[in-house]
């Protein structure tokens, strides 16, 4: 076998199984668990130890039993190496022991503490008591490139080896619940609107959960003065802290460290009740951890900061230096910049200690003046914790002093039976493509379908190396790349096809056809990939969350429709075993269809369908009607339940009957609560409330029929009482912040698209297809609108902006592919007219637009049809989003080129 084959399949093995490893573990796996596993080695190696010492001592033992003389110093020496041994011997078996120990203890603390984390559980029982020594962690478990890493740093270790590789967002399972208030007289106080207040704490928060990595976060305002913030299923660990990032006020100082810190502590340890500090200077400690105890420093520091404050940060990153150890690194804007610098000029030699919310983190000596404007907090700092009190100080100082008024655990915002039957429509959608490539391309279609496979397992393996979250919208995004996967190998399979009917032997079509294709993939990839990254980085919540899919499905679609096929068919030429490809034709290779020659009438079409649904986009966003509680907000209305058969009824069935009475776009979970009420139903109506109504209270002044609702429930099904327990008036998902963001990354990315498709191709070009983009967007938005107002039931939520934003992907797609072919085909017929050539052009690749557009039909049907709630909705504009993009790829993006050069070489208006 050549060695440059050898080698593609080499590379190809590695990528496969490295990726297939980054998936596991997909579940988190017990924390005591992995905690012993990982101390096996050293465990072993105490115990060898014993094995040598007591060998040893009995040698001693045996030698000394032959001395004779006792006097000796020989026989001395022998004492002295059996006392060795026995040191050796004594110390290996109490560590083994101290380590049992700490184990038993950690799991007695956990049973009798059910809500402990069990690393904060190990953390405790390590840190020894009256009768307990402190257990040194490293001892047992080495941290890579840490040899003396602190416990925090050993149990975040842990805690990384332990975490599963898959997460899953709050739609797809659930995830906890924290409701957050502040009190409106400290807003009064500063002379500003409590609901002023309350956006700024909702745009904090969400910086500081997006920082720590925390995706697809949920922050929506209740009332005046609450918060709702819902986050994916974390474990108890992370729960902790994530509970402390959200109380942090985020106060960062600096203050100075009395010159004479040294003579005022011993002075204050001297005397501590006669003591007084160098007037101008107050008392703080400082705590600092070593390998074998965490001491306390104490620090004599100004009692006023200096003029540097969180607001002059610009920037807070997580660092690790060439030992292992994280700090927090810090740039400041160009004010901060100035006043650091005088700073540390005017205080060379002395100390300057870092300060949040009034705990000191470090105080460094300065060696030198500082004018590049960056400091470092350093200490012994986890990963997590580095990158949690970055978050914290990059999102600012909080205005006000926030709680934790009450937790809950949610369940999926999908609906259990939504995903359920998503996941069985899209298995049964995915399964009708493979077969159907298995039966249009034969040997070609398993080669695909095995491209396909791998090209899922990269998609999945490199959304856990990153520690993506997998949402609705996430998952958009590769079912979008599933499609432009599948899209490469027709474009290189009907190219190969073109190239056998041209009469070149099996081997010269295969090389023609992916040398031919690869230019066309390039570009239609690059310009969707363009778009994605823009979308990332302008974008925020579940637009990020789909431009992260679609990245990663673009690059791995690439590498296996380019470069894993070809491998394959290589081989097969290799062997001699590749005599022939049979495919079936569903479009004659000598089709004409004068495409352009109807250009009038779609020119009628697509103004008459682009009215519509400008005009019932307008009429619905701006009336409020086609705008769901995701962007609109509504009432939650929460109830108490009982129920004879122990659990209450499920979603899909309390959704039907409150639509059947006439309380349509509900949205329907359960949370619960171990502390209080228990499992709860939550429903949260389009309509708002006027007010917010305590337990227990009437509906008067809600807008609501409360009481018809509690009767309908009651009435509707049986054994079950519901109580109602709450009602809040509560702000849609999608802030302004949201909208602007959306709208900015939207603009960037069409100027994005017009620029590469300028320099690639031309600017008739680039301005056809956003044209194209925008025709389609606005088409499919106006008449799933539409369908709402005639059939009722239709909404604009998240998982139809994902469903809008999957449609530009594809509506992109398709139109460069056709561009390409024109590109092509100007170069090989320099005598025929501009119409002559895109209707060739739009007839060459007729067939894969068609093909194309049947597979992505095969899924899209599938969800329309079986899936049930968002999923249906996600469907159905996608259903008329494909249709019309396959439209527009054939008759927009064409025509408006063939207007553009409508004199060009002898054109004719056709």
């Amino acid at each position: 076998m050549k060695k440059s084959l050898i080698w593609r399949f080499v590379v190809i093995i590695l990528v496969v199984l490295g990726w297939a490893y980054s998936l596991f573990p997909l579940k988190d796996r017990d924390f005591i668990e992995v905690f012993q596993s990982l101390a096996v080695k050293n465990l072993a190696q105490f115990a060898e130890n014993v094995t040598e010492a007591t060998e040893a001592v009995v040698a001693a033992e045996a030698k000394l039993a032959a001395e004779e003389d006792k006097e000796s110093d020989a026989y001395r020496e022998l004492e002295e190496e059996k006392a060795d041994a026995e040191s050796k011997k004594t110390e290996n078996e109490e560590l083994i022991a101290s380590f049992a120990d700490l184990v038993a203890r950690a799991e007695a603390k956990l049973a009798a503490e059910e809500d402990l984390a069990p690393s904060l559980a190990i953390r405790e029982c390590s840190k020894g008591g009256t009768n307990q020594k402190r257990v040194i962690l490293n001892r047992f478990i080495a941290v890579p490139t840490q040899p003396k890493a602190s416990n925090d740093l050993v149990l975040s270790h842990v805690r990384r080896r332990a975490a599963g590789k898959l997460h899953l967002g709050l739609d797809l399972q659930g995830g906890t619940e924290f409701i957050i208030g502040f009190d409106p007289k400290q807003a009064t106080e500063q002379d500003r609107h409590v609901e002023s207040v309350r956006n700024q704490i909702i745009e904090i928060l969400r910086n500081r959960v997006d920082i720590m990595g925390v995706v697809e976060p949920e922050l929506k305002p209740i009332g005046p003065s609450s918060i709702s913030l819902r986050m994916p299923s974390v474990k108890e660990e992370r729960k902790a802290m994530i509970r402390k990032t959200i109380k942090e006020t985020a106060k960062l100082e600096f203050r100075l460290v009395d010159p004479n810190n040294a003579q005022k502590v011993a002075e204050y340890r001297q005397d501590a009740k006669a003591f007084r500090p160098t007037r101008g200077y107050e008392y703080f400690e400082m705590k600092v951890e070593s390998d074998e105890q965490v001491d306390t420093e104490i620090l004599f520091l100004k009692s006023h900061p200096e003029r540097l404050s969180g607001e002059d940060v610009s920037r807070a990153v997580p660092n690790v230096n060439e030992f292992g150890n994280y700090s927090v690194s810090l740039s400041f804007k160009s004010k901060g910049a100035a006043a650091f610098a005088k700073i540390t000029k005017d205080n060379v030699g002395e100390r300057l200690a870092i300060l949040m919310d009034g705990k000191v983190y470090s105080a460094p000596v300065i060696r030198e003046a500082i004018m590049g404007g960056n400091a470092e907090i350093s200490g012994s700092f986890s990963a997590e914790e580095a990158t949690r009190l970055a978050g914290v100080i990059e999102s600012g100082n909080l205005p006000v002093t926030i709680a934790i008024d009450s937790e809950f655990g949610t369940d999926p915002t999908l609906g259990r039976a939504s995903i359920d039957s998503g996941v069985m429509a899209a298995t049964v959608g995915l399964a009708l493509v493979l077969l159907f490539m298995i039966w249009y391309y034969r040997l070609a279609g398993v080669v695909a379908i095995a491209a396909l496979a791998v090209n899922v397992l990269l998609i999945m393996g490199t959304l856990t190396l990153t520690g993506a979250t997998i949402t609705l919208p996430g998952i958009a995004g590769i079912v979008l790349t599933i499609g432009m996967a599948v899209d490469a190998n027709v474009l290189i399979f009907e190219r190969i096809r073109e190239e056998l009917l041209n009469g070149k032997t099996i081997g010269n079509a295969v090389k023609s056809g992916y040398n031919r294709a690869f230019v066309t993939i390039l570009d239609s990839n690059l310009t969707t990939l363009l778009t994605a990254l823009i979308l990332y980085r302008f974008g925020s919540g579940p637009i990020r969350g789909f431009a992260v899919t679609l990245s990663c499905g673009i690059v791995a679609s690439m590498f296996t429709a380019l470069f894993m096929t070809r491998c394959v068919f290589d081989w097969r030429l290799y062997l001699g075993k590749l005599k022939k490809l049979t495919m079936v034709a569903w479009v004659k290779q000598d089709i004409n269809i004068d495409f352009l020659g109807m250009k009038k009438h779609a020119i009628v079409l697509s103004a008459v369908l682009m009215g519509i649904g400008l005009i019932a986009g307008c009429v619905g966003c701006f009336g409020g009607k086609a705008l769901s509680i995701d962007f609109a907000g509504g009432t939650e209305v929460t109830y108490s339940y009982t129920a004879e058969s122990g659990t209450g009824p499920d979603t899909g069935v309390v959704e039907k009957l409150l639509k059947g009475k006439g309380f349509e776009n509900c949205r329907i979970g359960y949370k619960y609560s171990v502390t209080s009420q228990g499992r709860l139903l939550e429903i949260v109506l389009p309509e708002r409330s006027t007010d917010e109504v305590a337990l227990d209270s009437d509906a008067e002044g809600t807008g609501l029929d409360l009481d018809k609702i509690t009767s309908v429930l009651n009435e509707g099904i049986e054994g079950t009482e519901f109580r109602l327990v709450q009602t809040n008036s509560v702000g849609g998902l999608v802030g302004a912040q949201f909208k602007k963001q959306a709208v900015a990354a939207a603009f960037l990315a069409a100027i994005g698209i017009i620029i590469y498709i300028s320099f690639r191709f031309e600017l008739a070009y680039a301005i056809a297809s956003v044209a194209a983009l925008i025709h389609d967007v606005v088409i499919a938005g106006g008449l799933f609108i539409l369908c709402g107002f005639i059939f009722g039931g239709r909404q604009i939520s998240l998982p139809v902006v994902a469903a809008l934003l999957t449609i530009m992907g594809y509506s992109l797609n398709d139109t460069i592919v056709v561009f390409d072919r024109i590109r092509e085909d100007l170069t090989l017929h320099k005598g025929r007219s501009y119409t002559d050539i895109i209707n060739l052009s739009i007839n060459q690749t007729l067939s894969r637009t068609l093909l194309t557009s049947f597979t992505t039909l095969l899924v899209v049907l599938t969800l329309y049809f079986f899936g049930g709630g968002a999923i249906n909705d996600f469907a159905l504009v996608m259903l008329i989003g494909v249709v019309v993009g396959t439209y527009s790829s054939i008759f927009v993006a064409s025509t408006i080129i063939s207007l553009w050069h409508k004199h060009a070489r002898g054109h004719a208006d056709a």
